[in-house]
């Protein structure tokens, strides 16, 4: 138990982040609401998870202090690019009845946003090695690691269904203009992360 308080309390680090994750859940829970924006948690939680595992199970070398793949910078850096456009040129919707279709391929639209953000983002892939690696050299049992690591998943889960939640309150109080605004702002930041990751690369 006192591992999971642990995990709880190191979720904390992800949960307050202000990155890229984060950024376009609040932006994908205004445009689309709350409902529509725990397809793209449920992406990031699986991915999340996945990559917890995969660092835990000694497949990445990054808890080793080891460089990211150059795969990972530069097709992280893209993407988030690429985000950030979408976001900045992208029009608003005018409120049509939605399809069932429809509303699938938007539900899974954003569970594969979400899974692709996450999983080509080399800063992920370094926090959660670092926490494989804490895990494994703090408490070196298994059960304790497993403990811990559901004390950091279930803390960035909770605050990521609280953004979301409220992200989607503010929508009411928000002008068409305003929102405009807000995604230029966020597409810009995704584009500056972007072009960071793949500067930092070529530099370091």
């Amino acid at each position: 138990m006192i591992a999971y308080l642990i995990g709880l309390s190191a979720g904390l680090v992800p949960a307050l982040s202000t990155g890229p994750v984060f950024l376009t859940l609040v932006q994908n829970s205004i445009d689309h609401g709350f409902k529509k924006a725990v397809y793209f948690i449920i992406g990031v939680a699986l991915t999340d998870t996945s990559i917890i595992l995969l660092t835990w199970l000694g497949l990445s070398q990054l808890s080793e202090g080891s460089e990211p793949p150059a795969e990972l910078s530069i097709g992280g850096g893209a993407l988030l690019i690429v985000f950030g456009l979408v976001f900045i040129f992208k029009k608003p919707q005018e409120q049509q009845p939605a399809t069932s279709s429809s509303a699938h391929l938007q539900k899974f639209g954003l569970f594969t946003q979400a899974i692709m953000l996450n999983a080509i983002n080399p800063i992920i892939w370094g926090f959660w090695a670092a926490i494989s690696n804490y895990a494994i050299t703090e408490f070196n049992h298994t059960t304790n690691e497993l403990l811990f690591f559901a004390g950091v998943l279930n803390m960035v889960w909770v605050t990521d269904f609280l953004k979301a939640y409220y992200a989607q309150k503010l929508n009411k109080y928000l002008n068409e203009k305003f929102k405009k605004y807000l995604r230029i702002g966020i597409g810009s930041i995704l584009v500056i992360l972007g072009l960071k990751l793949i500067i930092e690369f070529y530099l370091l």
